[in-house]
């Protein structure tokens, strides 16, 4: 497949090594790099604007976020996934940032309205009667809906975003980005802005990150281009019909990388530099790698990093008396099941125990809890399920409930899984076993969000499930007590 070599993208973040590799080898250009990873990569220097910028997920734990022009954010992307060989769950911005578009008042509601914007609706707060419904008028969305819970919100007006500033609607003020630092780049880009916000009745002016690499001339230049935009906006505002596009946004997508994604990022990092198998994962929580790097500097001395990841990933579980679960469900609500016990955590083999709560049910069998029940899991690293055994206090089994989710991971101090929303689940004296929330999968297949390659995994993850989920919770609890003495 052939990609737009045009294309340029900022890079941030942990995966900065990894994805800097990935993004030239696919032929785009690298440009605003930090000095680390220009020497990395001998790169020259480039501060010319992106067109696409790749960072951490601030949603997400361990996920990426690609976000700008909407073409060079898909091809970006597109790239990247055949990459990671699409091991990873994705979620694209249902309507772009800033997008200036002929919304309709769709109806009122307690502190706003709601605006059709062509198929989509979104809020507007405030204003209480000044608009009617059936009313047209020229709205910008200036929060948009990646992940599911995220709120589509709209304001009345028409507003410009370069690759260097943006125009919209204020007071007359002067703003920067919080990445322009440099205290005479400000000074010249306040003194540029100022010349010309006074001009604008009704608007602010903000420099974004890009700008901190211009001169004066060229700030002039990009001020009175996008001053040119906007009067372009404004005269076709007032007479274009409902939903007419007036001005496009940025696109931003959420990629939730699976575990085995994440280990191809680590080999790809190790192709630059030496890189443990399990780094990307190591650094999901952690801002100090001290650690890490001690390792890393020794492992450029061993011959076999496999045989050394795996004898670091050995001392990093042994000696923990307990560790975190941390469960990230397939819409990116990162849920937390506690701190559980350690019966058994190595590599190859993962036996944990929680004290549950009393009152409610148990997850998919319609069993009530009880003061003292117990939850035994058992897994292994890279497992594609969790077996959870839900016994009472004295260790007797009431159910087995099978997590389908990516492979397992562990990050120093959490066990860490992406849960792809069906489950298996099968009471304890019964030869029932039932799928539960397959609905609820297979809606995000539906919307895309789960690639072929998970979907033929949890297909085959599904069939041994419902063949030997008694046997492996017979084994879980076994091992456990066994562990209990």
């Amino acid at each position: 497949m052939q990609f737009n070599n045009n294309i340029k993208v900022r890079i941030r973040g942990k995966y900065a090594t990894a994805v800097t590799k990935a993004i030239l080898d696919l032929g785009f250009s690298v440009v605003q790099a930090s000095d680390v990873i220009m020497s990395r990569f001998n790169l020259g220097v480039d501060n010319s604007a992106p067109n696409v910028t790749i960072k951490d997920s601030g949603k997400v734990p361990g996920g990426l976020v690609f976000m700008g022009d909407c073409d060079a954010v898909n091809e970006a992307l597109s790239g990247f996934l055949r990459v990671i060989e699409y091991r990873a769950l994705v979620w694209r911005s249902v309507v772009p940032l800033h997008r200036v578009v002929m919304g309709v008042i769709k109806g009122e509601t307690g502190n706003g309205y709601v605006v059709d914007m062509g198929g989509t609706d979104a809020e507007l707060r405030g204003f209480p009667g000044y608009y009617r419904v059936g009313d047209v008028i020229p709205m910008y969305v200036m929060r948009t809906r990646v992940l599911p819970k995220d709120i589509i919100m709209v304001m009345p007006g028409v507003r410009v975003d370069t690759h260097y500033v943006s125009i919209f609607p204020g007071s007359g003020n002067v703003l920067f980005s919080s990445h322009i630092k440099d205290p005479e780049t400000k000074s010249t880009l306040l003194e540029v802005g100022l010349r010309y916000v006074n001009g604008l009745r009704g608007y602010s002016i903000k420099w974004r990150s890009s700008a901190q690499f211009l001169n004066r001339e060229e700030a002039v230049k990009e001020v009175e281009y996008a001053v040119r935009v906007l009067n372009e906006v404004e005269v076709r505002s007032r007479g274009s019909e409902p939903y007419t596009v007036l001005q496009d946004g940025e696109c931003i997508v959420e990629v939730i990388l699976g575990g085995d994604a994440k280990i191809i990022l680590d080999n790809m990092r190790n192709s630059v530099m030496p890189t443990i198998i399990g780094h990307h994962t190591y650094k999901t929580f952690r801002r100090n790698t001290a650690l890490l790097d001690l390792v890393e500097a020794l492992l450029s001395h061993c011959s076999d990093r496999v045989g050394f990841s795996s004898e670091f990933m050995r001392q990093l579980m042994s000696g923990r008396y307990r560790v975190g679960i941390v469960h990230i469900r397939p819409n990116g609500d990162v849920l937390r099941l506690g701190v559980a016990d350690v019966l058994r955590l190595e590599p190859s083999e993962i036996v944990l125990v929680r004290r549950l709560r009393d009152g409610g049910y148990l997850d998919g069998l319609g069993i009530p809890k009880a003061e003292g029940d117990l939850a035994i899991t058992c897994t292994s690293l890279g497992s594609n399920y969790l077996i959870h055994v839900y016994t009472d206090g004295s260790l007797r089994p009431k159910g087995i409930y099978a997590n389908v989710n990516t492979p397992v991971e562990f990050t120093g101090s959490n066990i860490l899984y992406v849960d792809l929303a069906v489950d298996v689940v099968k009471a304890w004296d019964s030869g029932e076993v039932r799928v539960v929330d397959y609905d609820e999968y297979m809606s995000y297949v539906k919307m895309g969000i789960i690639p072929q390659r998970i979907q033929d995994r949890v297909s085959d993850v599904m069939r041994e499930l419902q063949t030997n989920i008694g046997k492996l919770g017979e084994d879980c609890l076994r091992r456990a007590r066994d562990l209990m003495g």
